[in-house]
């Protein structure tokens, strides 16, 4: 087998693509390649690259990055069937890992994922590409818009981008009306955030589900009520202290496999589709792919 190593040195710590290289080389007997993105989405064309140089061997890939790497990464192979992927998180959420609870550590030591075993959990596959834990629209992909605009403001601390564009979203995104399909249910009106996910917590800390089952074919979704500014922080705080009670009294809840999504005005919106923005949509399909992916996890690790 070859090792096929695919790093954001833009994502975790500066050090971060260095230190990996010295422990991979450590490693008596691999078999590998380390390759560096070069710029943002460039990860699903070194996927293509390496499977034409490498044609007909036998592969598993790593994602060395966060949620992002891991969506683009994921949109480089035209048959996921086909592929052995593993998750080396150094992103700044890596969401998708925390339905393996406590055991989501394990996977932060490259030894164990390269030593691992091999499970198939789902996927979601949409009409704009495929990912691995959530997509959104609402206060959430607003968020993501407006952190770029502030990114300056990192030099007092990390999280003030976040911060700022957060309180942008919550007092400036107005909700909008969409209509929603969800499997054969029709749902209409008008909604400050939608979440559907493979897993069950976005952006770090919004637990929109108290469960996530991926292996079961199904997704979770919360919409949340007509809410901005103050009226929406109540829910907010629901979501980030997992109090699953009062999200399940104000959003609704629930799990499909398939979903539809549109404003009612039919003016093109903004997804944030695993951390990444996918802009000027005008109708957005997705299906929940019941284990299609074959995903590497440390030995003994179970959902």
């Amino acid at each position: 087998m070859i090792h096929i190593f695919i790093i954001n040195p833009f994502a975790g710590q500066k050090t971060f693509a260095d230190d990996l290289r010295t422990k991979l080389s450590a490693i008596e007997g691999l078999n590998y390649f380390v390759f560096n993105t070069r710029c943002q989405g460039y990860e699903a064309e070194l996927v293509k690259k390496v499977q034409n140089i490498f044609e007909n061997e036998n592969l598993r890939f790593y994602c060395c990055g966060g949620s992002g790497t891991m969506r683009n990464m994921l949109n480089g192979f035209e048959d996921l069937e086909n592929a052995e992927v593993a998750f080396f998180p150094c992103g700044l959420t890596n969401d998708f890992l925390k339905v393996f609870g406590e055991d989501q550590a394990r996977f932060y030591q490259i030894e164990e994922l390269i030593d691992g075993d091999v499970i198939t959990v789902d996927y979601i596959k949409t009409n704009q590409g495929v990912a691995l834990n959530t997509f959104s629209v609402g206060w959430d992909s607003t968020v993501i818009n407006k952190v770029e605009e502030y990114r300056i403001l990192s030099m007092f601390g990390k999280q003030i981008p976040y911060i700022c564009a957060t309180l942008f979203a919550l007092f400036r995104a107005k909700p909008q009306e969409y209509v929603i399909y969800l499997d054969d249910k029709r749902v209409e009106g008008k909604f400050a955030e939608v979440f559907l996910g493979n897993g069950n917590v976005l952006g770090g800390r919004l637990h929109f589900a108290d469960a996530a089952f991926p292996t079961d074919g199904q997704g979770e979704y919360a919409i949340g009520p007509n809410k901005y500014a103050f009226g929406a922080l109540p829910i907010l705080m629901a979501l980030s202290k997992e109090n699953f009670e009062k999200v399940r009294k104000t959003c609704q809840c629930g799990h499909c496999s398939n979903i539809r999504l549109r404003r009612k005005d039919g003016m093109p919106f903004t997804m944030n589709f695993d951390g990444e923005l996918v802009s000027d949509i005008r109708e957005w399909e997705a299906q929940i792919v019941k284990q299609g992916l074959h995903l590497v996890v440390p030995k003994g690790v179970k959902l």
